[in-house]
C-alpha cells in the first residue's frame, strides 16, 4: 500500500518567537562585544578623551581667565570646553561601531552568525541595540563626570553652571545621545562597506574631511552646508550658547537622527539583498 502523507502546515512565526530570537541575538552580540579586546580599548579611549581632554582644556581656560576680554566672558559657553573631548571620542566609538560589522566579514564569522540568525533585519537591529546601549552607558557616565569636574574648576572664576540651570541637563544628555547616534552611523557604514579600512575611511571622511572641504566653499554656501553636517549637528546638541554656525539643539538632534536612520536604511537593504 502507498501511504499518502499530507504536507505539514507551516509553523507561523509569532511575535513571542521573534522576541525570543531577538533577545537571543542581543545576548550573542553582547557576548561578542565584551569578549573582544578592541571593545575595551575603544571604551577606555572614549572615557579618557571625554573626561581627560575636557578637564585639561577647562583647567587651561581657568588659568587664562583673567586675560579674557569682557566680550569673551559675556559670550562664554561653560560647556564648550567641558565637552570638547566628544569630538575625539566620537572617532573611537565610530571605529568600534565599524568593527561590530566588519570584523565578522573579515574573519568569516558572519556566515555562522547569519546561520544562527537568518532574519537579517532582526540581526542588524540586535547589533544596533546592543552596541547603542553600551555606548549610551559609557557616554552618559563620562559626560556627567566631566560636567561636574569641569564646572567645579570653572566655579573658582564664577563661570560654572549647575545641572539644574536651564538647558544644562539637556546639553549633558545631548552629548551622550550624540555619541550613540554616531555609533549607529558607524555600524551602518560598516554594514554597507563590509571592509574595516574602507568603512573607517568613509566614517573619517564624514566626520573630519568633508567639514574641512566645505569650509573652502565660497560664502554663504560653506556656512549653510556646515549647519547640516553630522559633526555640526552633534555639536549643537551639547551647546547651551547659540552660535551662528550651529543649529538649535532640537534641530541638531533631528538632523543627526536623520543621518543615522538613512545610513541604517541603506545598510538594511544591502544586508538583505547581498550574500554573506
Amino acid at each position: 500500500m502507498t501511504q499518502l502523507l499530507s504536507p505539514q502546515a507551516a509553523v507561523p512565526v509569532t511575535d513571542d518567537r521573534l522576541s525570543a530570537v531577538f533577545l537571543a541575538a542581543c545576548r550573542s552580540e553582547w557576548t561578542k562585544l565584551r569578549t573582544v579586546r578592541s571593545t575595551m580599548w575603544a571604551l577606555v579611549l572614549t572615557v579618557i578623551a571625554i573626561i581627560g581632554l575636557g578637564v585639561l582644556l577647562s583647567a587651561i581656560v581657568v588659568g587664562h581667565w583673567d586675560h579674557r576680554s569682557l566680550s569673551e566672558i559675556t559670550g562664554f559657553d561653560p560647556l564648550l570646553y567641558s565637552f570638547a573631548g566628544l569630538n575625539v571620542a566620537q572617532l573611537s566609538i565610530g571605529v568600534l561601531g565599524v568593527l561590530v560589522m566588519t570584523s565578522e566579514y573579515a574573519t568569516g564569522v558572519i556566515t555562522l552568525t547569519l546561520g544562527a540568525t537568518p532574519q537579517r533585519r532582526l540581526l542588524l537591529g540586535a547589533k544596533v541595540v546592543t552596541f547603542s546601549a553600551m555606548v549610551a552607558v559609557v557616554s552618559l557616565i563620562s559626560c556627567v563626570t566631566v560636567f561636574f569636574v569641569c564646572q567645579a574648576l570653572l566655579a573658582s572664576k564664577h563661570a560654572g553652571v549647575s545641572i539644574t540651570d536651564p538647558g544644562i541637563l539637556r546639553a549633558v544628555l545631548g552629548g551622550a545621545v550624540k555619541m550613540v547616534l554616531i555609533g549607529v552611523i558607524a555600524v551602518g557604514v560598516g554594514a554597507i562597506v563590509r571592509h574595516t579600512a574602507g568603512a573607517v575611511a568613509v566614517l573619517f571622511a564624514i566626520l573630519l574631511i568633508i567639514p574641512g572641504l566645505v569650509q573652502l566653499l565660497p560664502q554663504p554656501w560653506n556656512n549653510d552646508i556646515t549647519l547640516y553636517l553630522p559633526s555640526s549637528a552633534g555639536a549643537a546638541m551639547s551647546a547651551v550658547v547659540h552660535f551662528p554656525n550651529l543649529l538649535g539643539p532640537t534641530a541638531g538632534f533631528l538632523v543627526l537622527l536623520a543621518y543615522a536612520a538613512a545610513t541604517l536604511g541603506v545598510a538594511l537593504v544591502l544586508l538583505v539583498r547581498r550574500d554573506a
